[in-house]
């Protein structure tokens, strides 16, 4: 299904920006941005294959996903080199389009493929999730900061709606149409929750603070 190559493209290539731009901010050399690129951009597809015992990660044999990465890379060192934007507005939203692109690919791509692999809806939750945020979880912890995942802005919650909006729309749209409607969702989601400021809620203790404060 082409829709599904394209996907996959689109979200390798997004996922690379988002890590390339991140390893700058956190002035890393070339190497160190090369790693956090590819890191990012096929790490939870990486760990999902691992865990789904399917074999060698696919990764490992794609020279086309080593030139996207290499190309999320360049665009990156040229658009910050160019417009100067390592801490500014147009960065940040940089980041967040790219972040949010991968995220929505990921999840919505995976989920088609395990729908058609004939996974119930564990496995097609985990799958998604996995391949959407693993990437995402190995960035942050090589950069020594709290999983975006795990904070409480709407992150994994995005990609799980879309997720779900998938499963129970294809019956009913066909792959294609529900295919574009979960991008819509997860996309949708997460932009809408970061210009309103929506968080998911903190537990916190009688001092007022939470519990890692």
């Amino acid at each position: 299904m082409q829709i599904i190559s394209v996907m996959e493209y689109i979200g390798v290539f997004a996922f690379a920006l988002s890590g390339a731009l991140l390893a700058i901010q956190y002035k890393m050399d070339l190497f160190g941005i090369a790693i956090l690129a590819g890191t990012t951009a096929v790490g939870g597809g990486i760990l999902r294959d691992v865990v789904m015992d399917v074999g060698v990660p696919v990764f490992f044999s794609s020279y086309t996903t080593i030139f996207l990465i290499a190309l999320g890379i360049g665009v990156a060192i040229l658009v910050t080199v160019s417009a100067r934007m390592k801490r500014g507005k147009l960065w940040e939203i940089s980041m967040l389009t790219a972040d949010a692109i991968g995220l929505a690919v990921f999840a919505i791509d995976t989920g088609v493929k395990g729908i058609q692999n004939g996974y119930n809806l564990p496995q097609f939750l985990f799958v998604s999730l996995i391949t959407a945020v693993g990437g995402g979880v190995i960035r942050d912890v090589m950069c020594q900061r709290v999983p975006q995942v795990l904070q409480k802005e709407v992150y994994a919650s995005a990609a799980l709606m879309g997720a779900l909006c998938l499963w129970f729309t294809e019956p009913y749209l066909g792959v294609h149409w529900a295919t574009y409607l979960s991008l819509f969702v997860v996309l949708g989601v997460r932009f809408v929750s970061v210009v309103l400021h929506w968080d998911l809620p903190i537990i916190r203790g009688r001092s007022g603070h939470s519990a890692n404060e």
